[in-house]
């Protein structure tokens, strides 16, 4: 699905930073943060664990489709690095997201699979 024009992300999504908790199944390094921030203007930004991102975001209802992500080229040590590596790759395959009873964001790529799991 990709969008004609960025759609504005559900309240839910809006407001605060996101913290990534687990990328696909293998956890995080501890201090490195990836997050992620919805915005109200169709637009998601955030860092990766070393660098800075942004890009576009359509949501309608549970699915999301995130455009073409930008970000800053900083060089870190490898293991941020690789984690920064698969945490944009999880979100570029992002297409539906869900809140858990314990207010965690889940990110899923097509298959249903969950990718990337995120606390406030």
């Amino acid at each position: 699905m990709q969008p004609n024009s960025p759609s504005t992300p559900k309240v839910d999504l809006v407001g605060g930073t996101w913290v990534a908790e687990d990328i696909d199944g293998k956890g995080v390094v501890d201090d490195a943060r990836s997050t992620l921030e919805f915005g109200t203007d169709g637009r998601v930004s955030g860092r990766g664990g070393c660098n800075q991102y942004n890009g576009t975001i359509d949501v309608k209802g549970a699915s999301i489709f995130l455009g073409q992500l930008i970000s800053t080229k900083m060089a870190c040590a490898p293991a941020l690095m690789d984690q920064e590596t698969r945490f944009l790759a999880a979100l570029q395959a992002t297409r539906s997201y869900k809140m858990t009873e314990e207010n965690k964001l889940v990110l899923s790529d097509a298959t249903g699979t969950p990718r990337l799991r995120f606390s406030r």
